[in-house]
Formats: C-alpha cells, structure tokens, sequence
C-alpha cells in the first residue's frame, strides 16, 4: 500500500486493519514514502510535489520509478510471495506511482487499486503486462479530479486493460469505509 504526498504509512493503517479482518491471510506491506514531504513536517513522499506541472510530472515520476521497482519485488520477496500474487494499492500520490509502474514493468502483479490518483502521463501504449486495475474516486475531490481517474479509466480500457471505475458521490480527497467493500471484491477476483 502506498500513501498519498504529506501522510506517512499510519494513514493506511484503518485500510489495512479492515482487509487483514476481512482476509487474515493477507501480507500488507506500508511502505513509507522515499523523503520527508515537502508541503508537511510529518509525513513523506514519492516525489517532490513543489512546483510539479504537467510538464515535469512525469520526469520527476521517472527519476524514482527505479527505486519504487526494486521497492516492490523487495516487499514480496521479504513477504516470501510471488509478484502475480501482489497487488498495488496507492492512495492519490501512491495511485500515481502505481499506474505509472503498470506503464513500464515487464512483471505481472495481480491487480492495481488506485484511489483519489491519476498517471502522471496517459499510456500511449498498451503496458506489457495486461494487470487489471480498480480505480475508485471521490466525486467532490479538490486535489485530484475525478476526471483524472474517468480518463485513466477510458484510456485502459482502450488500450485492452480491465480496468473498473467506481465514483463515490459527495465524496472528497479521502479513503472511505464505503470503499472497503470494492477493495476487498476487487482483491478476491485479483488474487
């Protein structure tokens, strides 16, 4: 599971409480971001948020993806799992990570979820591996619009990804408890 800029791995511990009842068999591993964050004096982050456009959104994805790569296959083999066992999780910034590391691994996981996030650049290419993908996104999110994950949606689906998209109404830049329910039905059809 991967946090959003500014939160640190206690922000997903509800999430994570709430499968771990639901699926005691599941390993969840809650990284913490690769620096300190920029915007907060507590939590971290995966990239550097000051400043970010459209532009160098994507450079400043790129200029970490290696190290988030090796996170992940560290994660799982400390886990003692298999990769097509493993799915990703990210929450706003974390979603971001997530679908961008879809974008260029050569390895399969089971399964994405990206909540309240985007890809730092729309896929041009269908990815080399055809990982299915939830994406879930508050209707009245301030910080990451929920056209982001409508279009992300589009594009996958385009693309020959599975890929589903599940608004939640009234909803701001969170994680809900009325998101538990699509989390955990998306991880028992992923793995």
């Amino acid at each position: 599971m991967f946090h959003g800029v500014g939160a640190s791995p206690e922000s997903l511990k509800p999430l994570a409480e709430f499968l771990h009842r639901s699926n005691p068999d599941l390993e969840i591993r809650i990284p913490a971001g690769f620096s300190p964050s920029t915007i907060s004096q507590r939590g971290f982050q995966w990239f550097d948020v000051i400043g970010v456009t459209e532009e160098n959104r994507p450079a400043r994805v790129q200029q970490v993806m290696p190290v988030f790569n090796r996170l992940i296959h560290d994660e799982a083999a400390s886990a003692g799992v298999s990769l097509d066992k493993v799915v990703l999780l990210g929450f706003s910034q974390g979603t971001i990570m997530s679908l961008e590391w879809l974008k260029q691994s050569p390895d399969a996981v089971a399964g994405i979820i990206g909540i309240s996030g985007r890809f730092a650049e729309l896929p041009q290419q269908t990815p080399a591996c055809a990982i299915p993908v939830c994406l879930i996104h508050g209707e009245v999110d301030p910080v990451i619009s929920v056209f982001e994950s409508q279009q992300s949606h589009q594009r996958l689906s385009g693309l020959g990804i599975d890929s589903e998209l599940h608004l939640m109404p009234d909803t701001p830049h969170t994680i809900t408890q009325a998101m538990y329910p699509l989390i955990t039905d998306f991880l028992h059809k992923a793995i």
